[in-house]
């Protein structure tokens, strides 16, 4: 019986270093969950050990569990074990305390090692330009965010037909790009602009012209592209605003994203600006894309977004940029990580900007609107040239016209509609102990912005519904 639990013994002590050393391959293999049971329990038995600690804090660190990685790592870095500083490194910079980033790599290259002095200088490089970003982030309200799988996001992003139209690469060019490749395609649909891997290059942004039935590559964006990867292109409604994404020109994270614009003398791009934060984070940052017409953006980021998976978070862009200001430092560190969107929505009714979003939205597709009176719209005088007159949407010769024409009473509807709800309400609001004040105010501003939208786009359909009638009854003279 003892000889028989001797041999038992031994075959399991073999057995358990067998299977560390299996370990330690698939450790160096990059199969860190595999791996990870196996240094979990050499660890409860020799919690002291430092390659133990280092091997299962990586694991941890790789498998998604990076805060309970750290006391693990740091015995590493004690111990000297310089990739221990490098991991340590680069969760810091993802929590973007920056200085104790740079303080774990001054300790890796204490170390005298040379094999990773690329990447090293790459952090350091990009820790110093995140520590720069930190004092000028950008104040914008976020009044939505989604998680997606990868592979969604065109679905989920929908743009006003003015703003041209956002749609994956192979669904125009089957045997192109990947699954997240993006075309962008004008109002006109005569110019493409899309990403594409290169051999010599990796991804680059490239352009297409429409001739005829065809499509022809030009150069319009060479110069934006360099040695690194550059993707994702959306251009603004003004043909000569771009943005894009690229893991090159200095980024903070992986993929950053960039803005230039068109110099029409030179035929060539302005050099590139980073958008600031919390737009670019320490993640990586893939679509910066503007509903000039609805007022609203998206950006698209796998921060926070897990493994397979992206956030699109929704928010007001602005004409100018605005500095954040009046924070403290750590509510100025969380905002620039959008550790959380309320932050943004100080004074703001998201519930009221996100309904007055959708109104615009449905305008242009002719989603549940309201009817307008018949009546009314023949009584509507519309002026198509100095000689012609329409009455009504009968008279209208093209089917593009008549249903712009169509939305443009509907937006003239809605617009005396808010001017006499507003009046009311003001009224209301000035009466004595007027319990409901809070709530009218709140009411009166969401319509008071509702009606700036439409002042301003009230006369842009009008000019559409002029200039699709004018091309389909004198299209020599449009």
């Amino acid at each position: 019986m003892k000889n028989l639990l001797f041999i038992f013994l031994l075959f399991s002590a073999g057995l358990s270093a067998q299977t560390l050393t299996e370990a330690r391959a698939l450790f160096t293999e990059g199969d860190y969950e595999q791996a990870l049971p196996v240094f979990e329990r050499e660890l409860r038995r020799k919690p002291k050990d430092a390659n133990l600690n280092y091997w299962y804090g990586a694991c941890l660190y790789h498998t998604g569990k990076q805060t309970e990685a750290l006391p693990y790592l740091n015995t590493g870095e004690r111990s000297k074990i310089p990739t221990a500083s490098l991991l340590l490194a680069e969760y810091y910079h993802h929590q973007y305390q920056f200085d104790k980033s740079t303080g774990h790599i001054d300790k890796y290259i204490a170390f005298g090692l040379s094999d990773n002095s690329a990447k090293l200088a790459r952090m350091l490089k990009s820790t110093e330009k995140a520590k720069q970003m930190l004092k000028a982030v950008e104040d914008v309200v976020f009044i939505d965010s989604l998680v997606i799988p990868k592979d969604s996001v065109f679905e989920c992003i929908k743009l006003h037909s003015v703003n041209g139209e956002i749609l994956p690469l192979r669904q125009l060019f089957p045997d192109q790009g990947d699954s997240m490749s993006i075309a962008y395609i004008t109002e006109r649909k005569d110019r493409i602009f899309y990403d594409d891997s290169t051999a010599e290059n990796g991804w680059d942004i490239f352009s297409m012209n429409r001739m005829m039935n065809n499509w022809e590559k030009i150069d319009l964006v060479k110069n934006l592209n360099q040695p690194s990867n550059e993707r994702f292109p959306y251009v603004l409604n003004d043909g000569i605003t771009i943005y894009f994404a690229s893991d090159g020109y200095n980024s903070v994270g992986g993929y950053d994203l960039f803005v230039s614009r068109y110099h029409f003398a030179s035929e060539s791009f302005f050099a590139p600006e980073p958008l600031p934060m919390p737009f670019n984070s320490v993640y990586n940052d893939y679509f910066y894309i503007i509903d000039e017409y609805v007022g609203r953006g998206f950006l698209v980021t796998d921060r926070y977004a897990g493994k397979d998976s992206l956030a699109i978070y929704t928010f007001l862009p602005g004409n100018t940029r605005k500095i954040l200001s009046g924070k403290t430092e750590e509510e100025t560190l969380d905002y620039a990580r959008l550790a959380s969107i309320a932050l943004t929505q100080e004074g703001i009714n998201t519930d009221s900007v996100r309904k007055i979003m959708k109104e615009r939205y449905q305008y242009e597709n002719n989603i549940e609107m309201q009817e307008i009176d018949d009546t009314e719209s023949e009584q509507l005088r519309f002026l198509i040239r100095d000689n012609i007159v329409y009455q009504s949407e009968n008279d209208f010769k093209s089917d593009d016209a008549r249903q712009a024409y169509l939305q443009y009473l509907r937006m003239k509807a809605r617009y005396n509609s808010l001017k006499t709800q507003i009046e009311a309400d003001r009224l209301k609001y000035t009466g004595k102990d007027n319990p409901e004040q809070q709530e009218l105010t709140t009411k009166i501003l969401n319509a008071e912005w509702a009606l700036l939208f439409l002042e301003r786009d009230i006369p842009l359909k009008e000019y559409e519904t002029r200039r699709l009638e004018l091309k389909k009854i004198d299209p020599l003279n449009y």
